[in-house]
């Protein structure tokens, strides 16, 4: 945490719940008052244990009081072949990685971890609004140089990254990839990098050790 200078935050996507379309939860509600009734029993694929799409799930079911059975797998990839495989239950991903696949009908949106609605996803509540404000989580992208590299040279960083993301081509993109801009700087950006870190390590000190076969 205080090895890096941040620079600059440019994406930063809630991670979205899905369900195989064939599943009976039709909302986030249904999802957990099932989880609450077989606790252990609805099971997740992750890209490995502590990872990104691990923690977000952890996050939920800390906030929400259930316990999920997790299956960690090698990689985002594995974690989504799972799913759509019928291998488990469910998952977290960033929103880009499984909205062709909520398009094509195989995969059910439930709930986001961001502290608003996805723009993709306008009909696809937060977990805040569903009274869980504690499941707040970003799969995000910052550029950082490391701590002590001069004043000056982090000033032309920023002012250049500034301006390539407000580049036309930059723009067009991180719209094909369906993935927002989301630019803080300075102040900002630490605020939000601050809150991130402090989450997830709570959120690492409640699952504990894990022990994996």
């Amino acid at each position: 945490m205080d090895q890096f200078a941040p620079i600059a935050l440019i994406s930063a996507d809630p991670t979205i719940l899905v369900v195989p379309a064939d599943k009976p939860w039709k909302t986030a509600k249904d999802f957990i008052e099932d989880a609450k009734k077989r606790p252990g029993q609805i099971s997740f694929s992750s890209s490995g244990v502590y990872g990104t799409l691990h923690m977000a799930m952890e996050l939920l079911s800390h906030a929400a009081g259930v316990k999920l059975r997790h299956v960690p797998y090698g990689g985002a990839g594995p974690a989504l072949t799972a799913i759509l495989g019928g291998h488990v239950d469910a998952l977290a991903s960033g929103p880009a990685v499984v909205l062709p696949h909520i398009k094509s009908g195989k995969l059910r949106p439930l709930a986001g971890w961001g502290d608003k609605r996805v723009a993709a996803l306008p009909e696809v509540p937060t977990f805040r609004e569903l009274g869980h404000p504690d499941a707040e989580f970003y799969i995000w992208a910052g550029l950082f140089a490391p701590k002590g590299t001069p004043e000056p040279v982090l000033a032309k960083l920023r002012d250049t990254l500034r301006a390539a993301v407000a580049e036309r081509e930059f723009k067009a993109a991180m719209d094909k990839l369906e993935t927002p801009i989301a630019f803080k700087q300075g102040v900002e950006f630490q605020r939000f990098f601050d809150a991130d870190a402090k989450r997830l390590a709570d959120g690492v000190r409640k699952v504990g050790k894990v022990e994996t076969k």
